[in-house]
C-alpha cells in the first residue's frame, strides 16, 4: 500500500482478517478457546472475526484489537500494520535486555562497517542493511520509551 493514499475499509477488513485467521482457530497457533481464555473475548465473537463466508464475518471493535494485538504480541501487530507503511515494537525491555541489545547492536554495526570499507552504501548495501537497521533500532526503542517516560533524578 503506497504512503499516499489511504487504505480502503475493504482493504482494512481483509488485513485483520488474514492476520487473526493466521494464528487463530482450528490448527493455528491459538485456538478460539485459547484466546477467550487470555483476552476475555467471548469464543463466539472471536468465531465471527475469521469467518469464511464474509457475509457472516464481523470486524472487531477498538478495544478487541487493543487487546488481540497486545495478546499475539508484536509479531501479529506488524502483520496488521505492514500494509499501511508502519510496525511495531515492544517498549519492554526484557531481563536479559543488556545482553541482547549489546549483542544486536555489535552485529549491526559490524555489518555496517563492512558495508562501508568501500566508502559508500550502494543500493545493494542499503537492501542489505535494512534488517540490520530495523533489528537495531527495535532493540533500543524499549529504552527510548522508558527515557521519555521518566524523567532524570
Amino acid at each position: 500500500m503506497s504512503n499516499d493514499s489511504m487504505i480502503s475499509p475493504d482493504q482494512a477488513d481483509d488485513v485483520i482478517f488474514r492476520a487473526l485467521s493466521l494464528i487463530m482457530g482450528r490448527g493455528r497457533k491459538f485456538s478460539v478457546e485459547d484466546v477467550e481464555l487470555g483476552t476475555g473475548i467471548p469464543a463466539r465473537t472471536l468465531s465471527a472475526m475469521i469467518a469464511a463466508d464474509v457475509g457472516a464475518r464481523r470486524r472487531p471493535k477498538g478495544q478487541h484489537l487493543l487487546m488481540l494485538c497486545q495478546f499475539f504480541g508484536t509479531s501479529f501487530t506488524e502483520r496488521l500494520l505492514a500494509p499501511i507503511g508502519q510496525g511495531a515494537t515492544d517498549l519492554d525491555p526484557t531481563s536479559d535486555a543488556p545482553c541482547k541489545v549489546v549483542a544486536t547492536l555489535m552485529r549491526g554495526a559490524a555489518e555496517f562497517a563492512d558495508r562501508a570499507a568501500d566508502g559508500q552504501f550502494c543500493h545493494r548495501d542499503r537492501g542489505d542493511l535494512a534488517d540490520d537497521a530495523v533489528e537495531m533500532i527495535q532493540i533500543l526503542t524499549p529504552f527510548a520509551a522508558g527515557i521519555v517516560a521518566k524523567p532524570k533524578d
